[in-house]
């Protein structure tokens, strides 16, 4: 795509998004600015005046759903890196947005009239800040429900909710043309892994006229362009281009006010899933609900944005913002036609705003295997907004670990939530516990096998007693109650591991058993031996034959493993000859093999790694991949200073 004509950047703004999109993972974009992973059970912490220019990012990680917020209301990536922007499902490399912002619309005091954006068109991979006209005011801060997230509060309303705030006014930002409607945004977002829920994330508003004077003819709405694709095709990132930005497949439902696209031949089978945005819903003091306003939906080629600004002022979005009418997306011809769509869904005109008057506004991101599950996972997102939030919910799970070995992967468990009680029904009702395991990359929780499941006594389920599993275990100043082996499987290869909670259900009120969500507590874990001071160091596979079993399809996704290393060592690789060609440094405290694309997780929480265990990709110190030949390695023991040397053969 070319970058419009109407775009505007900064300098200024240019060197804070430098500083935040670039190089690294979007989870830690906040964490190289403000460290607040500790402050998670306060509310957002206000930004003085230099910090105001800190925009940051973070990416949900707790269900299906990988979606990056930001606080500046700014949703996905831009696909600046093939990281997550809008993944469906998470780990699949299936994307389906490119960026995506909030709208509110209006005439303000002084008879301008506004449509403050959190995103218009633009050129992906651009800066996301300089497509947003607000400034933030408060950090992101995260929240769980979870007792074993290092995010739980008595306060939070999902297991995975980020609150932040930002403003269209003071200062007036460079893209917002020196208009301002003069309002506060507080945005909460809300997720949740059970399997009903496990597909969506909710984000609402709440936006307050904060000005002197009354904003009349208020339209709010979400603008966005979905594009989806899957991004293993690339082996290292570059631009979709043809492959997903003109073959679009877009449709809107106008019962759940909702716009939805896939690719037009699912990218032949590669991108099989849809994404989607909804809205949800209004609430406040004398606000009418969603129902009864005019809802809009607007798509439009980007590159008439481009072309014929003059039909893009603020004047003309808010005329289409309120224009009722709902353009037919089957006109848009596929593939390669000469459209490029990008959409909005809005409501409104909505009654006057007084100062101080607030109206809540909320949407969901959505994704689905197909048609039937995109329209029912809109179901019910829309039920958790109209229920405040509150889910039928299964028993939590008490803390938990998964410590890896050769061939076996060894979990501990608490049991603190068996006297729990159901938050609905007010009645007692836990039962039992559940281990899953799957191999697949980017699982629902349809894919994981169920390897042991044990209940009461009780003549509910199967009576398994909870005798086999019983074993007390201390391990790093923490007491777990349970102890499960999962045995046979094979060094090296990658995991995904799951406990979960279900409860009896209520049988004489027509519910069923429930379940905690597969994907809470999912972890990828690594089946190896432990650290050994004294272990001879060996390399798997050995001769390196242009693939191991457990590759992936791109070449950063390819890699060796050296094993039996002692607890912190230094590898250093040579040619035969003598040439140095990769140094590498490890601490079996806190390696993670985050460097290695093959081994790249979700989420940083959720990893399991066994120790004396290093991966290499065979990417040289000069960022090439190494050819075929004999290669030399030495391993120093940085606690005893004693070294080995062994050889291994790459074969391309």
């Amino acid at each position: 795509m070319m970058k419009h004509s109407g775009a505007r950047q900064s300098i200024l703004w240019v060197i804070v998004l430098a500083s935040i999109c670039t190089g690294s993972a979007l989870m830690a974009a906040e964490g190289v600015l403000h460290s607040d992973r500790d402050a998670v059970s306060e509310p957002p912490v206000e930004l003085s005046p230099e910090e105001q220019t800190y925009f940051l990012q973070r990416q949900t990680d707790g269900n299906a759903m990988g979606l990056v917020l930001t606080n500046y209301g700014f949703f996905g990536n831009n696909l600046v890196t093939r990281a997550p922007s809008m993944e469906y499902p998470l780990g699949s490399e299936i994307e389906h947005l490119v960026r995506a912002g909030l709208w509110v619309g209006g005439i303000n005091a002084s008879g301008d009239t506004v449509v403050s954006s959190g995103s218009v068109s633009g050129q992906w991979g651009s800066g996301s800040a300089t497509l947003s006209e607000y400034t933030p005011t408060t950090k992101i801060v995260e929240r769980s429900t979870l007792l074993s997230s290092r995010a739980y509060s008595k306060k939070a309303k999902s297991e995975q909710d980020f609150l932040c705030a930002y403003r269209d006014y003071g200062p007036i930002r460079p893209g917002n043309r020196g208009k301002a409607l003069s309002i506060s945004v507080a945005q909460k977002s809300y997720l949740w892994s059970f399997a009903f829920a496990e597909a969506f994330v909710i984000v609402q508003f709440t936006i307050k006229n904060e000005g002197e004077g009354i904003l009349r003819d208020v339209c709010l709405g979400m603008f966005g362009e979905l594009a989806s694709g899957w991004k293993g095709a690339y082996d290292t990132w570059r631009p979709p281009g043809s492959s997903w930005f003109k073959k679009k497949k877009l449709e809107y439902f106008p019962e759940q006010r909702m716009m939805s696209e896939h690719h037009y031949n699912y990218q032949g089978g590669t991108a099989p899933s849809w994404g989607a945005i909804a809205l949800l819903g209004t609430k406040g003091s004398g606000i009418p609900p969603i129902s009864s306003v005019p809802v809009s939906f607007n798509w439009w080629d980007w590159y008439r944005e481009r072309d014929y600004p003059d039909e893009f002022t603020d004047a003309g979005r808010l005329r289409m913002m309120s224009n009722g009418e709902i353009d037919d997306p089957s006109t848009i011809v596929v593939p390669d036609g000469p459209e490029d769509p990008v959409e909005l869904v809005s409501a409104g005109p909505f009654p006057e705003m007084v100062p101080g008057d607030s109206i809540v506004f909320a949407c969901a991101f959505l994704g689905g295997m197909d048609r039937p599950s995109l329209i029912e996972n809109c179901r019910w997102a829309q039920m958790a907004f109209d229920n405040n939030y509150v889910l039928p919910s299964p028993p939590q799970l008490g803390r938990f670990k998964i410590t890896p070995e050769s061939g076996a992967l060894d979990i501990y468990w608490q049991n603190t939530y068996e006297d729990s009680v159901d938050p609905f029904f007010k009645i007692p009702d836990f039962e039992g516990y559940r281990i899953y395991i799957t191999r697949k990359e980017g699982a629902t929780s349809k894919d994981f096998e169920l390897v042991r499941d044990v209940d009461l006594i009780d003549n509910v389920g199967y009576d398994t007693g909870f005798e086999s599993i019983s074993e007390t275990n201390q391990i790093d100043t923490m007491a777990y109650d349970y102890h499960y082996k999962i045995s046979n499987l094979k060094d090296g290869f990658k995991y995904w591991v799951a406990v979960t909670t279900y409860d009896k259900g209520v049988p004489e009120q027509g519910v069923e058993s429930m379940q905690s969500g597969v994907l809470a507590t999912k972890v990828m874990a690594i089946p190896g031996p432990s650290d050994q001071a004294d272990a001879i160091v060996m390399v798997y596979p050995n001769p390196y034959k242009g693939e191991a079993v457990w590759d992936g399809t791109r070449d950063r996704e390819k890699y060796i493993w050296f094993v039996n290393l002692p607890r912190k060592a230094t590898i250093r690789i040579y040619t035969l000859a003598g040439d140095h060609v990769k140094t590498l440094e490890f601490d079996a405290a806190t390696y993670t093999g985050a460097e290695i694309q093959g081994l790249k997780t979700g989420s940083e929480r959720s990893l399991a790694m066994p120790g004396g265990m290093c991966a290499w990709d065979l990417i040289s110190q000069r960022d090439q991949a190494v050819a075929t030949g004999l290669y030399l390695f030495s391993v120093e023991d940085r606690d005893t200073g004693k070294s080995q040397v062994g050889k291994f053969m790459v074969i391309r």
